[in-house]
């Protein structure tokens, strides 16, 4: 369903803060596509044009919005528990990868405003409280290399997978949650103009 490790979130129509025109060098290679780019030689340029395209977007923050498949998990599962009105069964299954599902304009004002209001409310960070413990309770896995037993099939060494212990982190822990993450994306949704999923 994933074909990367991470979910990046663009907007369709995302408000104008700062008008492209205002970062020349992001504007120029922007129009031409990465594998041309190295033909034309933009080297020295490229370093400007990073910066740019950053600070274009930090300012326009509707325009991009970028988590880890670790954190945008946990973050895509709150966005449906609390706003299954907005989020159907369909697109929450296809929000977990990268087919380009997302919310219309409307759509995705509503979901921000539902987590601007829960993160007000204090629901946001009591949700965040209880996740956490979830995970804190989370046990140990056996080890797969080693079958919890330090030695598994290889009886000459001992195995550094689980440093020893036969136990390794439950891989669930992996998956973190955080209400700044949560204000970061209620913002690009409130400036997105609607949003895909890629």
């Amino acid at each position: 369903k994933e074909n990367k490790m991470g979910m990046d979130v663009y907007g369709l129509n995302p408000k104008q803060n700062k008008p492209l025109r205002e970062f020349p060098t992001y504007e120029k290679w922007n129009k031409i596509p990465y594998g041309k780019r190295d033909k034309i030689k933009w080297e020295k340029e490229q370093e400007q044009f990073y910066t740019e395209m950053q600070n274009y977007e930090d300012v326009n923050i509707g325009t991009y919005f970028r988590n880890n498949c670790w954190w945008w998990r946990p973050l895509w599962n709150y966005c449906y528990q609390i706003a299954d009105d907005l989020i159907s069964e369909e697109l929450f299954e296809s929000g977990h990868g990268n087919s380009g599902a997302g919310l219309d304009d409307k759509g995705a004002k509503l979901l921000g405003l539902r987590l601007i209001q829960h993160i007000r409310e204090g629901k946001t960070i009591q949700y965040q409280a209880s996740y956490q413990q979830y995970l804190d309770d989370l046990p140990d896995n056996d080890c797969f290399r080693c079958n919890n037993n330090n030695r598994g099939n290889n009886k000459k060494k001992e195995c550094t997978n689980c440093n020893k212990t036969g136990k390794t982190t439950n891989f669930n822990k992996n998956y973190p949650f955080d209400i700044d993450n949560v204000k970061q994306f209620a913002e690009f949704c409130l400036q997105s103009g609607g949003f895909k999923i890629c």
